[in-house]
This record gives structure tokens, C-alpha cells and sequence, in this order.
């Protein structure tokens, strides 16, 4: 049952920070606590669902988005895995300071590569302890030429227009059916052409996974807190945008047959100190993943 290790599932990274297509959410980074098998591919789909407002008056503004993406891990050694992530936003809707919808975009959005290289594993098959060194870089391949009424705006585009680093350390403690987890990781996000750049972020999480039934069903809990810096531009900073946010993260998967598996998601935001006037919500996922021996 190895391949049960290696779920994409209950990550590390930010829902909804400054914007949501800043890319900062727990589809990133899932190589932190699960990989794939040596020399086998996993194939994943995951939806995420969210809406979110910031703002007031004039300058009041939501957001709403359905958004898949589509994902492939490869392990060609027992301690590095290389991921890549393809995100195809199926609707983004814009609403204005009156509430209505004044924009709806789709299209590709910003692909992200990762690597996971392990700097410690002991514990024999099934590893007691790992510690794993995670990296990743975000890819401007979103359009972010977008614009309402002939005028351009940053919380429309499909991508950020930026190269965006991410560095992440991670460890696991497993004592069956007990899987314990802990993670650190900064984000900086660099300007785009306009020389916009969203606020840089950094988090930390901390969770616990329960097996049943001989693996077949993986319950976890998370406490995730998480910190982003104001997004900039030319004209200065936005005072609604970044600030202090802590998640509350339940999920379950579940095995189906012996290579594929689905999961479901839910983020809930706990405490909030955010710059200015935001309004967070809840944050849903679903996934199903496939693995190939090769």
C-alpha cells in the first residue's frame, strides 16, 4: 500500500491572501508531506472553490472562482520528486463596489514546477522520520492583459505576470496509523511589467493524519497561520490587501480499487487581523489521483 503515502493531500500555503490568483493556496507545495512512489507517476485533478471580498465604498470589490487543476508527480530516485502544476481557472467572476458581476474570466492560469528532495529518512519501508527540503517557482503563463471598460486592473488577470519563488521545509513523524507534520515556508513575489507585485508570504502549518480500515481511509486536521505582506504597485500600497490569517483544515480520502484515490477538503478561516477591510470565507476542495508504475 505504498501508494497511499504519496496522496496529494493537506498541504501547506495560503487560501485567499491579497488575491486569489496569486496562486498562494493548498494546491502548491503537496510535495511536502506526500510523494509518490520511486520511479512511479501520479496524475492528479483538483477543483478548489472560493469567494472573497475586500474593500469598501467606491473601492469595494469580491471575487468568485471555480478553478481545476490538473497535476503530475514523478519520482525518479527514493528521495526527489519533481511536480508540475497546470491551473485552467473554469470561471472567474469580478464583482464591483455595487455587488454585480462586471467581469467573468477564463483561461489558463500561472503553472508552478516543484521539487522535493528528502535530507532525512529513517525508518526503514515506511519511514519513522523525514525531513524534506521543498521548493517551487510560479510561472507567469496566466494572461495579465485584462481589462474593464479599457482600463487594465490586477484583480481580474488569469495570472500575475511574475517569476515567484517558494521555499518550504517540512517534516513528518509516522507511528501507524499516525502520520504527525510540520512545515515552514516563505513566498516572495516579485513585479510584474506594470510593476505590480503582490505581498510576500509567509507560513507555517501544523497537522495530524489517522488511518483506517488498512489505509483505505485518511482522515487529517490542521492548524495553518499565515502572514502577507501589502501588494504594491507605482501608486503605493493597497490597504486591503495582506495581513494575519489562521485556517482550520479538515479533510478526508479515500482509496478506490488499488491506484486511485479521492479526497475532499475544507478551510475555514479562524482568526483574522487583515490590513484594511477583507472578508474571508470558507475555502472547498476535491481531488481525485492516480498512480503509475513505470
Amino acid at each position: 500500500m505504498r501508494w497511499l503515502l504519496g496522496i496529494s493531500l493537506f498541504l501547506y500555503s495560503a487560501g485567499a491572501f491579497a488575491c486569489s490568483v496569486c496562486g498562494c493556496d493548498p494546491a502548491a507545495l503537496t510535495l511536502g508531506l506526500d510523494r509518490p512512489s520511486t520511479r512511479s507517476l501520479r496524475v492528479a485533478i483538483e477543483d478548489r472553490y472560493l469567494t472573497k471580498e475586500s474593500g469598501e465604498g467606491p473601492d469595494a470589490e469580491g471575487e468568485r472562482e471555480n478553478r481545476m487543476v490538473v497535476r503530475a508527480q514523478f519520482a525518479p530516485a527514493r528521495n526527489f520528486v519533481a511536480q508540475i502544476d497546470v491551473p485552467f481557472f473554469l470561471w472567474r467572476d469580478h464583482l464591483n463596489s455595487a455587488g454585480f458581476n462586471d467581469d467573468t474570466a477564463r483561461g489558463l492560469g500561472d503553472v508552478g514546477v516543484t521539487a522535493r528532495y528528502e535530507l532525512l529518512r529513517t525508518g526503514g519501508f515506511v519511514p519513522r522520520h523525514v525531513l524534506a527540503l521543498v521548493g517551487g517557482l510560479k510561472l507567469p503563463t496566466g494572461r495579465n492583459d485584462r481589462t474593464i471598460a479599457g482600463e487594465l486592473d490586477e484583480h481580474i488577470q488569469l495570472g500575475t505576470g511574475s517569476w515567484d519563488p517558494t521555499l518550504g521545509l517540512w517534516y513528518t513523524f509516522g507511528d501507524h496509523p499516525w502520520t504527525w507534520y510540520a512545515s515552514g515556508s516563505v513566498r516572495l513575489n516579485t513585479a510584474n511589467s506594470r510593476n505590480f507585485r503582490y505581498g510576500n508570504v509567509v507560513s507555517g502549518l501544523a497537522g495530524v493524519r489517522r488511518a483506517f480500515f488498512d489505509e483505505r481511509l485518511l482522515i487529517s486536521l490542521e492548524a495553518q497561520a499565515r502572514y502577507a505582506g501589502y501588494d504594491r504597485g507605482d501608486t503605493g500600497y493597497d490597504p486591503d490587501s495582506g495581513g494575519f490569517l489562521t485556517y482550520a483544515t479538515a479533510g478526508a480520502a479515500v482509496g478506490i480499487g488499488s491506484n486511485l484515490m479521492a479526497r475532499l477538503e475544507l478551510q475555514v478561516p479562524v482568526v483574522k487581523d487583515l490590513h484594511g477591510v477583507q472578508s474571508e470565507h470558507p475555502v472547498a476542495f476535491a481531488g481525485l489521483s492516480w498512480d503509475f508504475a513505470l
